[in-house]
């Protein structure tokens, strides 16, 4: 399926967001947070959806040209970013239980805009654990 032209433009627009959503490699999340609304842009887009489609195109073409991360929790910086100005955002960070023990970890990024979980990944299809959120920031 091609791609419009709106959501060519959206995906420029996320492409500076995924820039700045590699710093989790080296920066607090608060601040890569930070970084990422910093190159938001104009007001934030209103369908979830197009947020979504926008920021795993931007995090995955990233990561393909750069060697950058294509991550559950770029995509989630990238999508809060663009929803950021019209809809309440919140990033959540959790884990859970896996069966290779104590020293595996299992976490996730997801968001949660006005009130209703967002997945960028899918993972809520398959019917696993819940994962058990640890930490929620704001976004915007």
């Amino acid at each position: 399926m091609r791609a419009t032209l709106s959501e060519i433009m959206l995906f420029f627009r996320a492409l500076p967001m995924a820039t700045a959503a590699q710093g989790v490699k080296e920066d607090p999340l608060p601040k890569v947070i930070e970084k990422v609304l910093s190159r938001s842009g104009r007001g934030g887009v209103c369908a979830p959806a197009e947020a979504i489609r926008a920021a795993q195109r931007a995090c995955s073409r990233w990561g393909r040209w750069f060697g950058g991360l294509d991550t559950c929790l770029t995509r989630s910086l990238v999508a809060g970013g663009l929803l950021a100005g019209s809809h309440e955002v919140v990033l959540h960070v959790g884990f859970r239980p896996t069966d290779r023990g104590a020293d595996a970890v299992d976490g996730h990024a997801w968001l949660i805009v006005d009130g209703e979980a967002l997945e960028l990944t899918g993972l809520n299809e398959r019917h696993e654990e819940p994962y058990e959120s640890s930490l929620q920031l704001r976004m915007g």
